[in-house]
């Protein structure tokens, strides 16, 4: 009997010292988590320079004076010899369209006119007038000037008369007797030159402007853009501090290469935002940064409340199986750690519930897409309760967790372009501009970790021009003299 009790006995103390050493074995093999951040990052985004060329097509010039000049230029009575009692009444009207071109340095403008000559007095008396036959044909009045913008970003001409060409000479005839009066209506037109181009000029410097599309520009990159809806509710805006532009001609536009610095502002109450600072006066930009090239530096996040409810909606419940194995998901969560970024999956196993997997987040340029690089498990959990099926049971779960991280991460690239669109154009595109976005690529992306969000730094290169669609014409000019 005593010896059935000691055999009992050493049975029970061996049964026990291997349970023991089976715990010690399970909780030794357990996977660590790796050590969690808890500090909050502060981001800082760099200075971005937005380089817009504004065109102001010079078919669109054309439009806008042909609009705006019409009808008589001169209707006056004329005495085309000193001492003579013959009158005479003329007419300049603009009947046909004013053309401009340009030749790469100056702006050349056509300008014809139709005119009217009527004899209304003579020595022989007015009686005899009727005899006379009206004289009717046209000239050409041909003029330059270079293109400059003034300190309003108001456009600046100084049209000079460089020559005129008359399409029939005009010569008055009486019966037999014919009078031309070129040489007198030349002499009319020069003394009216000065006259016309100043019109032209100030027409021109008073209507077209590049003022409210730059000043637009301007004032909407200080307007907020909302980045995110969630709780805190995340702003982003450029405090617009430096613009600088140059005018240069082609043969299809007038062009002003604008360069506008902001600084971008993280921004989590809008109601105390300083007030937007107002257009500076046009300064001229040196030939070295003439640009189309944008170099912006945008901001985005994602919260790890929001990663992580993502991630429960659609693992939280799902199983995998391999090889007679099967392991269903009971919790997920995301957090930043010493290993870069760790997901921590509760599983329903009874001795061994928990894997961590963690890898470092990077941009890649080429795919233009955030991904995680050597993304595994925190420890190669391997010991004597676990089946030969784990390796493949485990590596499903990895790479559905990886692909659905993918989705998350691509959304915050994703909404870059929208961002710069809404930046630069707000609600002007489509009524005054043509805003054109392309070849935007991000060159490289700051990643930060901190005990809340995932920071993301954007380095953005973009070519966007801004097109003037049309200017107000205003009252129609008709310059008369009696």
């Amino acid at each position: 009997m005593k010896k059935a009790f000691i055999i009992i006995g050493i049975s029970i103390a061996a049964m026990v010292s291997g349970l023991l050493v089976l715990l010690i074995i399970v909780e030794t093999d357990q996977p660590k988590p790796p050590k969690a951040i808890t500090t909050v990052v502060t981001v800082d985004v760099p200075h971005s320079t937005f380089n817009l060329p504004i065109k102001f097509k010079i078919e669109k010039l054309a439009d806008y004076l042909n609009r705006k000049i019409t009808g008589t230029f001169l209707a006056k009575n004329i005495f085309p010899e000193k001492g003579k009692k013959e009158e005479i009444f003329l007419t300049l009207t603009k009947k046909d369209d004013i053309t401009v071109r340009s030749t790469g340095e100056k702006l050349i403008c056509t300008l014809p006119l139709s005119v009217d000559l009527t004899l209304v007095d003579t020595w022989l008396g007015k009686e005899l007038t009727k005899l006379f036959k009206p004289v009717q044909t046209s000239v050409i009045i041909s003029l330059s000037t270079p293109v400059n913008l003034d300190n309003r970003w108001g456009l600046v001409t100084n049209f000079k008369i460089t020559g005129h060409q008359w399409t029939k000479e005009p010569v008055l005839e009486i019966g037999p007797f014919k009078k031309n009066l070129t040489k007198e209506l030349d002499k009319e037109i020069a003394d009216r030159s000065a006259e016309l181009t100043k019109m032209l000029d100030e027409q021109i410097n008073n209507e077209v402007s590049l003022q409210p599309t730059v000043s637009g520009v301007w004032k909407d990159l200080q307007k907020p853009i909302l980045i995110s809806e969630r709780p805190p509710v995340v702003w982003l805006r450029f405090a617009c501090d430096d613009i600088q532009g140059d005018i240069e001609l082609d043969t299809e536009a007038i062009t002003c290469f604008t360069s506008l610095k902001a600084k971008t502002l993280i921004v989590t109450d809008t109601t105390a935002l300083a007030k937007a600072s107002l257009l500076p006066e046009f300064t001229l930009l040196p030939e070295t940064e003439k640009t189309s090239t944008s170099d912006i530096y945008l901001y985005a996040y994602s919260s790890f409340a929001e990663t992580n409810e993502q991630l429960n909606s659609f693992f939280k419940g799902k199983s995998y199986s391999a090889k007679g194995r099967t392991i269903s998901i009971k919790d997920i969560h995301a957090y930043p750690s010493v290993n870069g970024l760790t997901i921590a999956v509760e599983t329903d196993e009874a001795l061994k519930g928990m894997l961590f997997l963690s890898g470092q987040l990077v941009f890649d340029p080429e795919s233009q897409k955030l991904k995680i690089q050597n993304f595994d498990f925190a420890l190669d959990s391997k010991n004597i309760l676990i089946k030969t099926g784990d390796d493949l049971l485990h590596t499903s779960i990895k790479n559905a967790i990886a692909s659905r991280l993918h989705v998350n991460l691509d959304t915050m690239i994703g909404k870059v372009p929208g961002l710069i669109h809404r930046a630069i154009a707000r609600g002007k595109a489509g009524k005054t501009i043509n805003l054109t976005v392309d070849d935007l690529s991000i060159e490289h992306c700051d990643i930060l970790m901190g005990k809340e969000k995932i920071h993301l730094v954007l380095n953005v290169v973009t070519k966007a021009d801004i097109e003037i669609k049309r200017i107000k014409t205003g009252k129609k000019i008709s310059i008369t003299d009696g």
